[in-house]
């Protein structure tokens, strides 16, 4: 897990703002002090399998590390509290959360994780007060704010600001993204807005 956080660490420090690099020193700080980082082992397998697939045909950095890492990674659905996301909209998408509140790395003032959204899907219109970052890592997205959309492929990043209304929407192979969330992280201003 320790070459994953790494190369995390090093496409934040490419990043070079202040959230991502604040970002890469929690990151190392933990790993200086954990020496080595076990993840619990996590059971989906299917769905693993469907990452695993589409990351295959990335060429991303992060691609092949992020392959060896994934029987460690632990995926699950949407850390948004059910009563502010319908299962209907958090049925199209996993996430691995590697920092924040109750995660591996703990941090109070960012988050940080993978995201999974499945093939053909569209994740609508909403905003939370987190400043956000994607890292697309393998498939395709068109990103938009409500007024413009941009196609989003491997090797792409987006930033938004804190309550930038933002959706997602896939296409036949879906997207894995690598996400930070900076400034208010709490989702209790998360909102969907369609």
């Amino acid at each position: 897990m320790n070459s994953l956080l790494k190369e995390i660490c090093a496409m934040l420090k490419e990043e070079n703002t202040d959230a991502s690099l604040g970002i890469k020193t929690e990151i190392e700080k933990f790993i200086l002090v954990q020496k080595t980082i076990d993840f619990e082992e996590s059971p989906n397998s299917a769905l693993k399998e469907e990452i695993v697939s589409l990351i295959e045909k990335s060429d991303h950095n992060l691609a092949e590390v992020l392959i060896l890492a994934q029987k460690k990674l632990k995926w699950r659905k949407t850390t948004i509290p059910a009563t502010l996301i319908s299962d209907e909209i958090s049925n199209l998408f996993y996430v691995c959360p590697i920092m924040g509140v109750d995660t591996v790395i703990p941090s109070k003032k960012f988050r940080l994780g993978f995201l999974f959204q499945k093939p053909n899907s569209y994740y609508p219109l909403h905003s939370h007060s987190a400043a956000e970052t994607y890292f697309i890592i393998a498939g395709e997205l068109d990103w938009s704010d409500g007024n413009k959309t941009r196609k989003l492929v491997a090797g792409d990043k987006i930033n938004h600001s804190s309550l930038l209304p933002h959706s997602f929407e896939t296409k036949s192979a879906g997207f894995l993204g690598l996400w930070h969330w900076s400034g208010d992280i709490s989702a209790e201003n998360y909102k969907i807005l369609e």
